[in-house]
Formats: structure tokens, C-alpha cells, sequence
């Protein structure tokens, strides 16, 4: 018989909540990882991180589980310490049909900890009312997106964390004794690394700068060294070791895909060592990003007498970079994406190859398109619409959903003029025969509101009288490792 208690995963989890959050989820763009890199399977961060801290936590009901953790629960979300008392099971469980009292255990406010619908979706589902996605869950659940860096929540997560992993190993302690361990070790990491934060060019190596890198790199190891462990093998697009990071666990990821490794430690990795708050003297500032980065950081507020202050370097860098690489382009090849009367540059020019259609007496030079949108979101549905006149094929641009089918399936060409069929075989005879054509047919300009869609015009075409006509083109071939391919 095993003396071990099963963990909260193995019995009970809040998944109308963790699935209502993860939903909301999907939508969020700014400041979400899955912005960074397309990764296909990526796991809702909801999800990962309810199921990191289910699977870290005992079950508060089993009769192997800790006292100590028993008695961390009743303190750390009974009614003493959370105003309100946030974590009560509900009184009517929203998604029963009969009226249903959910048992006040610690089992339950555990759960009601980790996600709890709020008092709004409640009485709306009981209204017959929908509800906001944003305002589905209490404020005062752990997977909310908006708790992400919320510091009360988190360490609360952190503590019990601590303690159901220490009570296992420390199995005389206290509650008390671990709580007191834990605020210390939590204290002093948070001490040693603002201290190490707060110094004044810390990027320039000096005794002092040495001593406290040392002091926060031993208070953290001390920290971490009390957490458990979390490895993800296949770990993907990074959601499961962000959220045990998150939750302050040591945190492992690895893949076999060289791009999932390269999403990991641009979310993982990279954010934990450059994204802190970063203080420069004036000149040390002007050294490293010159007289525009000095501008940057006058019009952004970051500077304070002789000194400017980054809230976060990695957040900085990545502008300032941006802005300098796309100045650069912008130099480069800028007089190909001119601007209008109205200060809008084209960011796309839209091209399709053309082909002749295969029928003697039509001949018609058909775009060679399988479809006819140009955007399709949410909103902003936009398409092109055929204009046809005897052989000449024109378009203008509508707005909304478009019922047309394209003229190109299975590289077969379908001519819209004549109705004729131009077989992939004569396609690509006459691309050898004639070579490739190519037509302009829209533009998409970078507007105030975002991205406008327009017809090519003259001065469009125009542009592309400038590009030299002596480009020289690499011929070698490529090498790969000590092969030529």
C-alpha cells in the first residue's frame, strides 16, 4: 500500500474554468508567447500552468497527504487571509442544471484557487446572459492571463509549491517552520536581486558588480535548489517549462526540432538573463546606443538626470534594433515602397503569375489565382472581384465574403473568358517556351488604421523601372557542414 498521497491532477481539476480561460487564450496576442514563432500543437498557458501546479500538489484529502500542507492550505487561502474569502466552493456550481452546494473542503478551494468563475458569470449564466471572456474567471484565480505577473497570486502558488515539496522530504516540520524558511529564502533572493538590479552600469565588470552578481546567483540557487523540479522533453513551443518558471520551479525544456530549441530560449532563456530593469550613466548609454538611442530613451521618459533607466533591456534592445535595421532597409530599398499624398507606403505589392489560355480562338493572359481574397479576418473581409470584357481581364476590390471559385485547381488553368481548360502539361510548356509572367495587381499601404488595400496604378509599375538591371546573383552552391549541395 502506497504511504504517498496522490496528487490533486489524479483526482479533481476545475475544467469548465481551465476550458473557458484557455478559449480566451487562443485570442490574446499581446504579450503571448505563441506570437513570437508559429508552432503548431501549442499548449494553452492556462492549461500548462494548471496542470504544473496540479501535478505539484498532494490532494489535501487524502490521508497520506502532509499535515504541514494541510495547514498551509488553511492558511494561506482560508478566510483569514484572503478578504472576501475568494476561494470559497461555490454556494450554486454555475454549470449544473439543479442547484448544487460545492462542499467548503481544502480540496475545493485548492481548485477554486487554481481557476474560479467570477460572481458575474455566475449570476449571468443564471440570467441567461453571456459573459466577456475577460471577465469569466475571478480575479483571484491563478491561470487568469491577467494574473500572469501578479505577485500576490504568484507567491501565494510559490509558497504552496514550497511546502508540499519540502513537507515530503522534511517530514517532521512544521508548517511554521517551512513558511518561516520559505519567506526567508523568497526575502532574500527579492533582496539580492534588487540590489544587483540597482546598480549603476552593472554591464561594466568591478568588484562591486562581481560581489552582487554572486550574492543573486547563490540566492537563487538557494531558492531553487527547495523547488522541485519540471523537465518537459518535448517541450515545443515552450508552454509547460514557461509556466513552471513561472511558478518558481526549476525549470527544463529540450526538443529535437532546432527551431522549437530556438523558440525556447527566446522565450525561456533569453527573458530570464537580459529582460530585468537596467540603469546607465549618460555616457555609458550614449556609447552603447549612440545620439538616436539617446533620443529614443528622452522621448520614451527613461531619462533621469545622468542616468537613464530601462525597465527592461530585452524589451529595448529588440525596439532599438528593429527601428535601426528597418532604418537601414529603409535606406536601402526604401525608393521602391514610395509614399503617397497621404504619407501611406506600400508593404506589399501583390503579384500573380499570368498564363495564356490554351484555347485558339480566346488566348486570353488569365492571372494564374486559386483564390481571390486578400485578407480574410474577422471584421475585414477583402476580395477581388473579375471584371471581364470579351478577353480583358480587369478587377476592383469589394468588401466582404466571396462566393467565387478560383481559376486554377490541380495546376489546371480554368480560363474565366472562354470556359476553356489549359492542362498543367500546356502550363508548362509555355512557361519554358515564352518564360514566366508576371502581373500587379494590388497594393497593400501601411495606413493609419492599419492596412488599406487598393488596385495597382501607373506609379506602382513605375517603381520597378529602378531596379538595376545588373543584379549580380550568387552562383556557388551552398555549403552545409563540410558538403556542397
Amino acid at each position: 500500500m502506497s504511504t504517498e498521497a496522490k496528487k490533486l491532477i489524479e483526482v479533481a481539476l476545475p475544467i469548465k474554468e481551465i476550458s473557458a480561460e484557455s478559449v480566451r487564450d487562443k485570442s490574446i496576442r499581446h504579450g503571448h508567447i505563441s506570437t513570437l514563432h508559429l508552432w503548431w500543437a501549442r499548449r494553452p498557458l492556462p492549461v500548462s500552468r494548471a496542470i504544473v501546479f496540479a501535478s505539484l500538489m498532494p490532494d489535501p484529502l487524502d490521508p497520506a497527504c502532509p499535515s504541514a500542507f494541510v495547514d498551509a492550505l488553511e492558511d494561506q487561502l482560508g478566510r483569514a487571509k484572503n478578504l472576501g474569502d475568494p476561494y470559497a466552493p461555490y454556494e450554486d456550481i454555475p454549470y449544473t442544471a439543479a442547484i448544487d452546494k460545492m462542499p467548503d473542503n481544502l480540496r475545493n478551494r485548492l481548485m477554486m484557487f487554481i481557476a474560479k468563475f467570477s460572481p458575474q458569470f455566475i449570476k449571468n449564466e443564471k440570467e441567461g446572459k453571456s459573459t466577456a471572456a475577460k471577465y469569466k474567471l475571478s480575479d483571484y484565480s491563478l491561470i487568469k492571463w491577467d494574473n500572469k505577473n501578479n505577485p500576490d497570486i504568484l507567491k501565494k502558488a510559490r509558497c504552496l509549491i514550497f511546502i508540499a515539496h519540502q513537507a515530503a522530504i522534511q517530514k517532521e516540520a512544521s508548517y511554521k517552520e517551512l513558511l518561516e524558511e520559505f519567506e526567508e529564502l523568497y526575502q532574500a533572493l527579492n533582496d539580492k536581486e534588487r540590489a544587483y538590479y540597482d546598480l549603476l552600469d552593472r554591464h561594466l565588470p568591478s568588484p562591486k558588480q562581481q560581489q552582487a552578481l554572486k550574492e543573486q546567483e547563490t540566492a537563487l540557487s538557494q531558492f531553487l535548489a527547495k523547488m522541485p523540479k519540471v523537465f518537459d522533453p518535448f517541450a515545443g513551443g515552450g508552454a509547460i517549462p514557461l509556466e513552471a518558471a513561472r511558478l518558481g520551479c526549476q525549470s527544463y525544456g529540450n526538443d529535437i526540432n532546432p527551431v522549437a530549441h530556438i523558440i525556447q530560449k527566446a522565450s525561456l532563456e533569453f527573458p530570464q538573463k537580459y529582460g530585468k530593469r537596467m540603469r546607465y550613466s549618460l555616457s555609458e548609454f550614449e556609447q552603447r546606443y549612440g545620439e538616436s538611442g539617446l533620443a529614443k530613451a528622452k522621448a520614451e521618459g527613461l531619462l533621469f538626470g545622468e542616468e537613464v533607466e530601462l525597465p527592461n533591456r530585452l524589451s529595448f534592445d529588440v525596439r532599438f534594433f528593429a527601428e535601426k535595421m528597418l532604418a537601414q532597409a529603409e535606406a536601402k530599398i526604401g525608393q521602391y515602397y514610395p509614399a503617397n499624398e497621404e504619407g501611406q507606403k506600400p508593404i506589399a505589392y501583390y503579384w500573380a503569375r499570368t498564363a495564356r489560355c490554351s484555347n485558339p480562338s480566346c488566348g486570353a493572359e488569365v492571372p494564374l489565382l486559386r483564390q481571390f481574397y486578400l485578407s480574410r479576418k474577422k471584421g475585414k473581409m477583402i476580395y477581388l472581384q473579375p471584371i471581364i470584357q470579351d478577353k480583358d481581364i480587369q478587377f476592383e476590390i469589394k468588401e466582404g465574403s466571396c462566393q467565387l471559385e478560383g481559376w486554377m485547381e490541380r495546376a489546371n488553368l480554368s480560363c474565366p473568358c472562354c470556359g476553356a481548360v489549359t492542362p498543367n502539361k500546356q502550363l508548362k510548356l509555355q512557361f519554358k517556351e515564352r518564360g514566366i509572367k508576371e502581373r500587379l495587381i494590388a497594393v497593400i499601404d501601411q495606413g493609419a488604421q492599419g492596412k488599406a488595400y487598393r488596385l495597382a496604378e501607373k506609379r506602382d509599375l513605375d517603381v520597378w523601372s529602378y531596379l538595376p538591371k545588373d543584379i549580380e546573383r550568387p552562383l556557388e552552391s551552398m555549403e552545409i557542414g563540410n558538403e556542397l549541395v
